[in-house]
């Protein structure tokens, strides 16, 4: 019989393994400890960092990591019982007064903390903290520094399990991808009648067949509805998908049961292919151009880590924006050139490739998974080239899944 204890999350063996990387971020910036913050859920780093199956906070709670001696919960005296068995030290307190006080005890003589808060709100994939809870905590005497770079090289950062895991998701990916393109293929040939929500449908349910689990269904999108990024096809507007396509398709995945026991990692691809015999000038132009501007992307990263220099994701987006804008196709690349890659979603709390959407200033270090998917849309037509990278334990720079080369024929 499994017994409680051996139910119960250890969040202090978690954070003991953390524990060299927190203290090197808190190090690096001269922090004399990380406070997290929560109230019901409101920040992803408190439960990331305490642990999967924690209880939810139902009112205040404030994890503080010292940069020496052992981390400290402070939490409300209704939730203390269920967080007492983590193995963290818990301070309960009862009512506001109660919790300032406490509050100030545990940061007495401490100058400088870590917060999730972001000046400008210039990442608010940061920005976690309200801003009276900031003055509750300045109003100490403390100074508060953004906990972003934290965040991104602790609490998103892949170790070589959570890349295994990505990789075989990704490999699951492009067999369901082209498992896709032959049903269109052979749809064509035969003159059956398909539509972006057919392919769509049939495409979730080879992606099922892989052993994948995803948050949102994935998109195939032909004409101008690949012109719109995020486009979902549904029977309602669904174009059919007819001879003289450019045809876009992005999925996203991880695996519904990863062969550790841990949560899987997901990955993040788009592919185009036409249906045309000779495709259009302009779409070949426009697919040359997002190729390269992807391509260019993975030559600068791969530049800067191997020669050891810092590398923010801001400045990739700045040399693909850069090769974009001078092909002419500057105001038609509305978003950023990539995102993190997370656990829940395809979507992380890492470092974004942008500094369009945002101004990311966080740096590309070991653990980072991202995205690079450089995209033009035009009235007509759309084209997005999306590929995932890592930059392993070993700082090395991974390109996880098959860059395209050519758009595919179908026809």
């Amino acid at each position: 019989m499994t017994t409680a204890t051996e139910r119960d999350p250890r969040a202090d063996l978690l954070l003991a393994r953390r524990a060299a990387r927190i203290g090197d971020e808190l190090e690096r910036v001269e922090a004399d400890g990380w406070l997290v913050y929560d109230f019901r859920g409101s920040n992803p780093a408190f439960g990331r960092l305490l642990g999967s199956g924690l209880p939810q906070s139902t009112r205040r709670a404030f994890l503080y990591i010292p940069a020496q001696g052992d981390a400290r919960l402070l939490i409300h005296h209704v939730d203390a019982g269920n967080f007492s068995r983590l193995g963290v030290h818990v301070q309960p307190y009862g009512g506001r007064e109660e919790m300032v006080q406490a509050l100030t005890t545990m940061l007495g003589g401490v100058r400088r903390v870590l917060m999730e808060y972001s000046p400008g709100n210039a990442i608010p994939y940061v920005s976690r903290v309200d801003g009276g809870t900031l003055e509750v905590v300045r109003a100490l005497g403390v100074e508060v520094l953004s906990s972003a770079d934290a965040l991104a090289s602790v609490v998103a950062a892949w170790d070589s399990a959570d890349i295994a895991s990505h990789q075989r998701a990704a490999e699951a990916l492009e067999r369901c991808k082209d498992g896709l393109f032959t049903a269109i293929r052979n749809r064509l040939a035969s003159g059956i009648d398909w539509t972006e929500f057919d392919a769509q449908q049939h495409l979730v349910r080879l992606m099922q067949e892989q052993g994948l689990e995803f948050d949102h269904a994935p998109i195939v999108a032909v004409g101008p509805h690949a012109g719109d990024p995020h486009y979902a096809p549904s029977p309602e507007v669904a174009l059919p998908i007819t001879t003289g396509n450019l045809v876009l398709t992005d999925l996203w995945a991880r695996e519904a049961q990863r062969p550790d026991g841990g949560e899987g990692t997901y990955a993040d691809i788009t592919w185009m292919a036409t249906t045309a015999e000779s495709p259009p000038d302009e779409q070949v132009r426009v697919w040359e151009t997002v190729r390269n501007a992807r391509d260019t992307a993975v030559r600068f990263i791969s530049e800067r880590i191997g020669s050891s220099q810092p590398l923010q994701g801001g400045e990739v987006h700045r040399a693909v924006r850069g090769l974009i804008q001078a092909a002419g196709y500057g105001a038609s690349f509305t978003h950023r050139t990539g995102h993190s890659i997370g656990w829940q979603g395809a979507h992380g709390d890492g470092v974004n490739i942008d500094d369009f959407e945002t101004h990311d200033t966080r740096l590309l270090r070991p653990g980072a998974a991202f995205s690079i998917e450089p995209g033009v849309y035009l009235p007509s037509f759309g084209v997005r080239s999306e590929i995932n990278v890592v930059i392993t334990p070993g700082n090395a720079v991974k390109v996880t899944t098959p860059p395209q080369q050519e758009l595919v024929r179908l026809v």
